[in-house]
């Protein structure tokens, strides 16, 4: 199970009569060890739930939140990792510290909420606020600052729908419900696998059929992740060939060999699927053998590639390692 979220420990240190602060990463340059929008809650008497990056500037917020917590002002946190405080990092990270009691109502709404809402989290300090999505909010996990305030978008998380409940599945579902995917699981339940408990899965939807999958999940989105790895070779191009021509997802990946890939491939373009400029661009997009290339063999590390992919394109938009860049510091704050 996913630990509760920072704003759902906030409440219950509320509601538990203690003094609470939340102090949010509102500026970071350079190579830090946390970014816009990472945020934990501080109590008055220095219990804290999540982190804004360890080591010596997280000491510095914890104190600062201790005091905003005790019923001081809201706090600003700035500091250079390197000339202020002898990290190596690098960069400069600016935290505010906003006391919790003002925001009891904001804070109530967005814990253990999955609904879609943007959290707006002013610069200065003031209380947060929150309200529906709007045409040109920001995307999941790449909050934005606009006219004073960290605007981010809060609530439902990228969905993770994976056909297939065999042996990767099962070490897969939980990584990815842990890291905040919203896992959908699919299967026809000829072999017997829907009958044991997925817990970390939102929705057991006990077919192969692409059309009832994507009724029963309410159609699909950029925001999908769909994950092709089911117990059969026949199945999974059955279901290739129906979702290769879904442009309207955010990413499509399979499992298996380059071997077996390659013959799909071949199987797609006798079918015409692949054919002219889209039909390239789909089998470009397509993500297979999914998973960042680790050697992964057993189907405990196939499940740990396959996640670490998956985080790799919702927070740097690129699956493959290659395709990294360092995060440098600016010219005006390189040590």
């Amino acid at each position: 199970m996913a630990r509760p979220d920072v704003f759902t420990q906030a409440l219950r240190a509320l509601d538990g009569g203690r003094g609470v602060a939340i102090a949010c990463v509102i500026g970071a340059r350079g190579s830090t060890p946390r970014h816009l929008g990472a945020r934990m809650t501080v109590a008055d008497d220095g219990e804290q739930w999540g982190t804004v990056g360890g080591g010596r500037i997280e000491q510095l917020v914890v104190a600062a939140a201790r005091e905003v917590a005790g019923g001081a002002p809201p706090r600003v946190v700035h500091q250079h990792l390197v000339r202020d405080l002898a990290m190596c990092c690098g960069g400069s990270m600016t935290v505010v510290v906003t006391p919790a009691a003002g925001s009891r109502d904001a804070i109530a709404e967005l814990a253990g909420n999955r609904t879609p809402r943007v959290l707006a989290t002013p610069l200065d300090g003031g209380p947060l606020g929150v309200r529906a999505p709007r045409p040109g909010d920001p995307r999941p996990h790449h909050p934005v600052v606009q006219d004073g305030v960290l605007l981010e978008r809060l609530g439902a998380a990228e969905r993770a729908i994976v056909l297939g409940l065999g042996h990767v599945a099962r070490h897969l579902g939980p990584l990815l419900a842990g890291v905040g995917f919203n896992v959908v699981v699919c299967d026809d339940g000829d072999t017997g696998a829907t009958e044991a408990a997925v817990p970390w899965a939102s929705e057991l939807v006990e077919s192969f059929d692409v059309a009832e999958i994507e009724r029963r999940v309410g159609g699909f989105s950029v925001d999908d992740f769909v994950l092709i790895v089911t117990r059969d070779h026949a199945i999974d191009l059955r279901l290739l060939e129906q979702l290769i021509v879904r442009d309207e997802l955010g990413y499509l990946g399979m499992i298996g060999s380059r071997g077996k890939v390659g013959r799909f491939r071949k199987r797609l373009e006798v079918r015409g699927l692949l054919d002219g400029e889209v039909g390239a661009a789909r089998w470009a997009r397509l993500r297979a053998p999914v998973g960042l290339n680790v050697g992964a063999e057993t189907p405990e590390e196939i499940a740990v590639a396959i996640a670490a992919e998956l985080i790799a394109v919702r927070r740097l938009g690129v699956a493959t390692a290659a395709a990294w860049a360092p995060v440098r510091p600016a010219d005006d704050e390189a040590p």
